[in-house]
């Protein structure tokens, strides 16, 4: 008896199966294998997951960054749920994905938001996201409004992840009062006075995983910090010291030389 074929496969079950892959291979390549599939790739379902690579300089010439972003958001029809943008995102790229995804439970924003001139901060948009529940920041000049505007509209909300950014006590204040219920915390490579660890692990006793590795402020060995974060199940504060142990001259640590060359030094190719 032969085999039933890809191409006859029931059009749910292709759409659950499709909206598991890639969003670059859903983009470029499915649509293009049989009519069946393009069928089913027009469905909104196969595209609540909007995860794109961080780099879209690896793609071939003739495909429109911009295009290809927009086309994404367009097939979702307002139903995604999960948003990553490329780190070379544009202004107009960001701003049309964040407005035309309201229904985001997970949302990545790229570095280049920091400097965006088009007229929009990420305070202003958080009231869209009713059903926000995590967010992850490279950095963030508004962090103090950010998380006070999650607090009266992210009701949902249980994961903030903030890299390379200065916790300022403000900051570290805001999250222990606004957000004592979140689950997840990570502040990776940042700088973080032990004073403000202190204050967020005392605010926020709820929180079942955290990470604080590699930052600048505290002892990754501090008892008394290995003591307040006891409760959460998983707790990471390898790697971080309570000042730069290297100066280059160039405002250099020890830790950026090792991400920027390699732990061995001669870098990873």
């Amino acid at each position: 008896m032969e085999g039933r074929k890809w191409e006859d496969m029931e059009t749910d079950c292709l759409v659950n199966i499709l909206g598991r892959v890639g969003i670059e291979s859903l983009a470029l390549d499915v649509p293009f294998v049989c009519k069946s599939w393009y069928k089913a790739t027009l469905n909104p379902l196969c595209w609540q997951s909007l995860i794109f690579p961080s780099d879209l300089e690896d793609y071939p010439w003739s495909v429109n960054r911009g295009g290809l972003i927009k086309g994404a958001v367009n097939r979702s029809q307002r139903s995604a749920t999960r948003l990553a943008l490329p780190d070379d995102c544009s202004n107009e790229d960001i701003i049309y994905a964040l407005e035309e995804c309201p229904s985001l439970k997970l949302l990545k924003l790229p570095s280049s938001v920091i400097y965006n001139r088009g007229g929009f901060t990420i305070p202003s948009m958080i009231n869209k996201w009713t059903n926000i529940e995590t967010l992850m920041l490279q950095f963030s000049r508004d962090l103090e409004e950010i998380i006070a505007q999650i607090s009266l509209h992210g009701k949902n909300f249980i994961q903030l992840s903030v890299a390379n950014d200065n916790i300022s006590s403000d900051a570290a204040i805001a999250i222990a009062t606004l957000l004592p219920n979140i689950k997840g915390l990570a502040l990776r490579r940042c700088e973080l006075q032990r004073s403000d660890l202190v204050i967020i692990l005392n605010g926020c006793k709820k929180l079942e995983y955290m990470d604080v590795s590699n930052c600048i402020g505290f002892e990754s060995d501090d008892a008394q910090i290995l003591n307040l974060a006891s409760h959460i199940t998983t707790f990471k504060c390898e790697g971080s010291c309570l000042y730069d142990d290297y100066d280059d001259g160039f405002g250099l640590c020890s830790r950026d030389v090792d991400c920027y060359y390699g732990s061995d030094g001669y870098g990873d190719d």
